[in-house]
């Protein structure tokens, strides 16, 4: 059976209209709303103005939808749920950075129709994600003497442009962790291709129009 296009509060012996599902993963629904929040908060930590066009809604949809597939394994697999404190911590860090005072960082939010909590709440997902591509997997990652002297001669070498060229032992350890860094991001991203292969995904299309 279809799920319903639209999530229904019953009241006074009539349905109010709160959101309509823009994708469904299994049994789980992505709305419009989440994706205008996603939206929103990208905006605001780029420090850009929030743009709603169709492009820009699938783009904040797949991270949403990826989001969805590494919670479940998340819970599967039991992972760290990640430091409310040092997301705290982050946030008293950003509002220093962005703001002259408490008082206009929560005027920026307002400006930007996003909450301290929701934005704390962003914050620990991004630590929470970092801790479990670490443990899931950053292990299984390899990078060999070989490797590291072909980044050096193919990408450092030909990227100093004039003055003296880096000694390999100066930036070794820099071009193992650029290397260790960019194959967990690969299989990273195999490991999503497959999870949302094997997931059931509907995209309702009329929620990817231009326009709020």
């Amino acid at each position: 059976m279809r799920i319903a296009i639209y999530l229904l509060l019953a009241g006074s012996g009539t349905a109010e209209v709160l959101d309509r599902i823009a994708v469904t993963i299994g049994n789980q629904v992505i709305t419009e709303s989440e994706i205008a929040e996603e939206i929103r908060m990208s905006a605001f930590l780029n420090n850009e103005p929030a743009q709603f066009t169709g492009k820009v809604k699938r783009e904040a949809a797949d991270r949403l939808m990826e989001q969805r597939l590494v919670r479940r394994e998340m819970e599967l697999g039991r992972y760290s749920e990640g430091s409310p404190a040092e997301a705290a911590a982050m946030l008293d860090k950003l509002e220093k950075t962005r703001a002259r005072s408490q008082g206009e960082f929560d005027k920026e939010l307002r400006a930007a129709g996003i909450t301290k909590q929701q934005l704390q709440d962003h914050l620990l997902w991004g630590l929470r994600l970092s801790t479990f591509v670490d443990l899931r997997f950053r292990p299984a990652v390899q990078v060999s003497r070989e490797d590291v002297e072909t980044y050096y001669k193919d990408k450092i070498l030909p990227d100093t442009k004039s003055g003296k060229k880096p000694d390999l032992a100066e930036v070794r350890q820099q071009i193992r962790q650029t290397l260790s860094a960019d194959r967990t991001d690969q299989q990273m991203d195999a490991w999503l291709k497959d999870a949302r292969i094997r997931a059931h995904v509907e995209i309702h299309k009329a929620a990817f129009e231009d326009g709020q």
